[in-house]
């Protein structure tokens, strides 16, 4: 006689890297053949950018924008990496605890 339940190969909800394969191919694929523009335009952010509006009227108004601080962090980090963030709180008790958030590829920054 067969063994009936237990695990099947196969069995289950596949993981979403399995189930969107394709379309992150896709989206990959499409931002790395504009990747050269993209960064371009990040510098450009990075540097603060000319705007030209018109109101109402019309009437054309131009001004200039100040750098965009997240651009420039993220070029920055592009390079440099994130740095390590932490954080420590102290219960009641006196007790100590320390949390330390990390980026689980970087091995530059031991925990």
């Amino acid at each position: 006689m067969g063994q009936n339940g237990g695990a099947r190969p196969g069995a289950g909800r596949k993981p979403k890297d399995e189930k969107f394969k394709l379309p992150i191919a896709k989206a990959e694929k499409r931002i790395a053949d504009r990747l050269p523009t993209l960064i371009d335009r990040m510098f450009e952010l990075s540097d603060g950018v000319l705007v030209q509006e018109h109101d109402i009227t019309g009437t054309p108004r131009v001004y200039q924008k100040p750098p965009d601080r997240q651009a420039l962090e993220y070029l920055v980090n592009r390079i440099l990496g994130k740095p390590t963030e932490r954080q420590e709180q102290e219960q009641t008790g006196g007790l100590a605890i320390r949390i330390i958030y990390a980026d689980s590829d970087d091995t530059t920054h031991p925990a």
